[in-house]
């Protein structure tokens, strides 16, 4: 009678030891005030080279690969096919800027994330479609920059629309 008492009572208390972490709250809270006065506060995670408003986080995109597909229309249309890669879950293809100098066109693929996201730390491959603004270029061979990826093309006729 005494052993049972004693192996009910043990279980009774390995019981309560092992339900004693469990409770409702499914989320652990931490204090990010509270750190050990001797170590310093760690610095947050931010890409290199990326200014920073605040709110987002500025970069520009990884340009793997650009594609140029010249429309079968006159005047013919030029798009640029950018194939590439971001480094999270949360960038996003943000600002693009398009210049023409002489006969090199020069695309910027910037991108944008915000700053105090969470993120899946796996690169998202992105696919982007950039028209460019051909109309009344003369004949010629042309080349496409994009973030120091290179390709061209060639007009076989001036690009204007000469009506009869």
């Amino acid at each position: 009678m005494r052993s049972l008492k004693f192996l009910m009572t043990l279980t009774i208390v390995i019981s309560l030891v092992a339900f004693s972490g469990c409770t409702g709250n499914d989320v652990d809270t931490v204090n990010t005030n509270d750190r050990i006065e001797d170590q310093p506060p760690m610095p947050p995670e931010v890409e290199p080279n990326l200014p920073e408003d605040g709110e987002y986080l500025y970069g520009t995109a990884v340009v793997e690969d650009i594609e140029i597909l010249i429309l079968e229309s006159f005047p013919v249309q030029i798009n640029v096919i950018t194939k590439g890669y971001l480094p999270d879950g949360c960038t996003e293809i943000g600002d693009i800027t398009k210049s023409l100098d002489g006969n090199t066109f020069t695309v910027t693929v910037k991108t944008i994330r915000p700053a105090d996201a969470m993120c899946t730390q796996a690169i998202v491959p992105y696919e982007k479609s950039i028209p460019l603004d051909v109309y009344g270029l003369k004949a010629g061979t042309y080349i496409v920059v994009i973030n120091s990826i290179s390709s061209s093309f060639e007009l076989a006729t001036d690009n204007i629309f000469e009506s009869p």
